[in-house]
């Protein structure tokens, strides 16, 4: 069985990021308290947490980056997390925010309360555009939602115009 690192990777943050969705909208407040059934503290604990495990893959895939740049890998990876266009480049720069933000907020000696505030704001409002792109990568990359389209007999009696094909368009 011969799984790819770029996959595995793409999972992990998937599962990091979703917990990390969850504990962090609920310590907003008591707008989405509710999706922890308001224990701030476990919210708190879970998502300081996964904040730790969240900068480690990132420091993980941005050395992968790094190494596939040296040996001038130039392949395509369908699940790679970072890349230089497109959704993984705003996935890199909203993790990038993310994690000094969030630096910011957990270890706050020396910024203020000025400071703290900018920071917990640009926190939160970069995590509301980060959920906002995951719903998009989600809506894009899911190939069952494509509606399929009409053919005719004589192309689908060809090959061509199937379910198939579709699916290999939108990639």
């Amino acid at each position: 069985m011969n799984i790819r690192f770029d996959f595995i990777m793409h999972w992990v943050y998937a599962i990091v990021w979703a917990l990390l969705g969850i504990s962090g909208f609920a310590m907003v407040g008591a707008k989405y308290g509710w999706l922890l059934n308001f224990d701030y503290a476990t919210a708190d604990y879970v998502h300081r947490l996964m904040a730790a495990v969240f900068v480690l893959i990132t420091f993980i895939s941005i050395v992968y980056e790094v190494y596939r740049n040296i040996k001038n890998d130039k392949r395509y990876l369908a699940w790679s997390v970072f890349g230089k266009s497109g959704y993984q480049l705003f996935t890199f720069i909203t993790t990038l925010i993310l994690i000094i933000t969030g630096v910011l907020i957990w270890v706050h000696n020396g910024i203020g309360m000025t400071g703290m505030g900018f920071a917990l704001l640009v926190h939160e409002y970069v995590s509301y555009l980060a959920l906002a792109g995951v719903i998009w990568h989600i809506y894009v990359k899911c190939h069952a939602l494509i509606w399929p389209k009409k053919v005719d007999r004589q192309s689908e009696q060809k090959g061509r115009g199937g379910k198939a094909d579709v699916a290999k368009a939108m990639d």
